[in-house]
C-alpha cells in the first residue's frame, strides 16, 4: 500500500470535474499516472491560519502601507498524489515577457531549481522584493511558472473551492487562475489607512487620495503607523489634531496665492496645494472651496489684473 498525505487529498474541480476523493487514515483511491504539481499559495485574515486561508492566485505587497523598504515573499507549491521516499526536483521560472520588475534593483534571491523533498508534500519558493522610486506610480509584476520536470505533471487548468478552506480569493489584480503560474505584484502607492475609516470619505480628512495622505503625513509629522491606529484617529484625538494642522496650512497657502492674485500676479495660484487630478486640496473645515473646486475657478474669482493707466 502506498503512503499518501491526507492533508493534500483535497477536492479539486478540474474543468468542472471532481478529480480527487477524500481519504481515511492515509488510504486513498489508487492514483494512476505521474503526480501533479501546482502553486498553493495561501494568505488571509490574521485570525485564521494556513490551514484555513483561501488559495490565492497572486501575492501583493503594498509598500504604501508599510514602513519597510523590502519584503520577503514565500510561495507554497503543493502536489497531488503520493508522498515519495526520495527527492523530486522541479523548476520555477520567471516569465520575462510577463514580468516588468527589475532584477537586483526590485527583486533578488530567486532560485529556479526547486525540490519536493522525500516524505514531503510541498515546497516553498522564496524571493525578496524592494521598494523603488518608480513604484510610487507604477506596479511591478513578477510572473512565475512551474516547469514540472520528469516527476510531475501540470494536470489542472484551475482549482475550485477546497473543502476546509475559506473562499475569500483576492481579485484586486486580474490573473488567469492557472495553478501552474503565480504572480507577485508590489508597489509603493499609498493605500487608505485604517485610521481613515471604513469608507473612502472621512469626516476628518475628506475623500481619500494618495496625494492627500502623503500631504497629511508631511504637514503633521505623523507616519503610516500612526494613521493605521484606528482608535487613536478620532475627531477628538489625533485625527482632529491632524485636520486642524492641515486646515491652517492649506488656508495659509491659499492666502499667499490670494494676495498675489489680488496684486495682479496671475501665477499666484501656484502657492496652492493641489490634488493630482487638478482640484484643490481640501479637508473638512475649509469653507472657501471644496474638494471638487478647480484652481482656475478661484483664479477667475480673485485675480485682479493691474491697470496700466
Amino acid at each position: 500500500m502506498k503512503m499518501y498525505n491526507c492533508n493534500l487529498i483535497i477536492f479539486l474541480y478540474v474543468l468542472g470535474g471532481l478529480l480527487l476523493a477524500g481519504c481515511e487514515k492515509k488510504e486513498v483511491m489508487e492514483y494512476e499516472g505521474v503526480d501533479g504539481i501546482y502553486f498553493d499559495v495561501q494568505y488571509g485574515a490574521a485570525h485564521g491560519d494556513e490551514s484555513v486561508w483561501a488559495r490565492q492566485n497572486y501575492t501583493y505587497v503594498s509598500f504604501g502601507s508599510l514602513e519597510a523598504v523590502e519584503a520577503d515573499i514565500t510561495m507554497k507549491v503543493g502536489i497531488s498524489g503520493s508522498v515519495k521516499d526520495y527527492d523530486r526536483p522541479f523548476r520555477v521560472e520567471i516569465v520575462q515577457d510577463s514580468t516588468n520588475a527589475i532584477p537586483e534593483e526590485e527583486y533578488t534571491g530567486f532560485t529556479e531549481e526547486q525540490v519536493i523533498k522525500a516524505g514531503e508534500n510541498h515546497a516553498y519558493v522564496t524571493l525578496k522584493v524592494f521598494k523603488s522610486s518608480r513604484l510610487t506610480r507604477d506596479t511591478a509584476r513578477i510572473h512565475l511558472r512551474i516547469d514540472p520536470g520528469e516527476h510531475f505533471t501540470l494536470p489542472f487548468s484551475e482549482v475550485g473551492k477546497i473543502p476546509g478552506r475559506w473562499s475569500d480569493t483576492k481579485s484586486q489584480f486580474a490573473t488567469s487562475g492557472d495553478p501552474a503560474v503565480h504572480d507577485v505584484f508590489f508597489n509603493n502607492i499609498l493605500q487608505r489607512p485604517a485610521g481613515w475609516g471604513a469608507n473612502e470619505y472621512s469626516g476628518n480628512f475628506g475623500t481619500f487620495s494618495p496625494e492627500k495622505y502623503q500631504y497629511l503625513m508631511d504637514v503633521s509629522g505623523y507616519t503610516k503607523a500612526h494613521f493605521e491606529q484606528l482608535l487613536a484617529m478620532t475627531t477628538g484625538g489625533r485625527g482632529g489634531k491632524i485636520r486642524t494642522i492641515a486646515v491652517k496650512d492649506l488656508q495659509a497657502r491659499f492666502n499667499k496665492g490670494y494676495y498675489r492674485l489680488q496684486s495682479g500676479d496671475a501665477d499666484g495660484w501656484e502657492e496652492w496645494m493641489l490634488e493630482e487630478r487638478g482640484t484643490m486640496m481640501w479637508v473638512p473645515g475649509i469653507t472657501w472651496w471644496n474638494e471638487n473646486t478647480l484652481p482656475e475657478e478661484l483664479v477667475k474669482q480673485y485675480y485682479k489684473p493691474q491697470s496700466n493707466e
